[in-house]
């Protein structure tokens, strides 16, 4: 249903192309999208993708314009996408498959394309432990994106208001998952212990072994006091 609102035309924008202006809004096929990332929580893009059902072609449009997915054009013309990965997976999922998207920067060099990717803070080389990883390591398409259920963890404290995210910069919640999931000595997360654990995550977020990543502490935590 979501799909025949949107063929109607209510995302009336031009396509993206290799020459889109940078600040310019365009649409996209999900599927020419390249993550810049290695994972996604699954459990918070099923939640999303919840939330999408029974939308209105105009609700929908009034979500993309709010929730901006941002995205840079490659010197060879890809498109790579460098934040709002869960939003796009959850669209994907619901059989959406394109995207109003915003032109935030185009790269010429593609010598430097990489350095300049991370030095802006527009990718995450690393896996769900923190290790890092090359960009050929990345994969693909949104729709191959595995699951990493510390990344739900840290969304869910984030959205909770136990960590602050600059606007500036992306992917501060992979260095909440991957020291969650050192702290929590990487126990399963499944829908079923989802609750307990977020209690658990709660309680580290406030902890004083918490004070070096980045958004620490969040607004919550001045009812938690920083515990040692």
């Amino acid at each position: 249903m979501l799909l025949g609102l949107l063929s109607q035309g209510a995302w009336a924008l031009d396509t993206c192309q290799s020459s889109s202006p940078v600040g310019s809004w365009c649409q996209v096929s999900i599927a020419k999208l390249h993550p810049t990332q290695a994972g996604v929580g699954q459990l918070q893009v099923d939640e999303t993708a919840r939330e999408l059902v029974g939308k209105s072609a105009k609700q929908l449009d009034k979500l993309m314009k709010k929730k901006e997915i941002p995205v840079v054009i490659a010197p060879d013309g890809g498109y790579w996408l460098v934040d709002r990965h869960h939003l796009t997976t959850a669209l994907w999922q619901s059989g959406i498959k394109e995207a109003r998207v915003k032109v935030i920067a185009r790269l010429q060099d593609k010598g430097s394309f990489w350095s300049q990717m991370q030095n802006n803070h527009w990718a995450w080389l690393k896996n769900e432990q923190g290790q890092p990883i090359t960009p050929q390591q990345l994969p693909t398409r949104i729709g191959t994106l595995p699951d990493y259920p510390y990344r739900t963890l840290a969304g869910l404290l984030q959205d909770a208001g136990y960590f602050q995210k600059n606007k500036r910069a992306y992917f501060v919640e992979f260095a909440w998952a991957s020291w969650l999931g050192q702290q929590m000595q990487w126990q399963p997360v499944t829908q079923a212990n989802l609750a307990a654990s977020l209690q658990q995550a709660k309680r580290l977020a406030c902890s004083r072994g918490a004070d070096a990543l980045p958004g620490y502490p969040g607004k919550q935590c001045s009812t938690n006091p920083p515990r040692s």
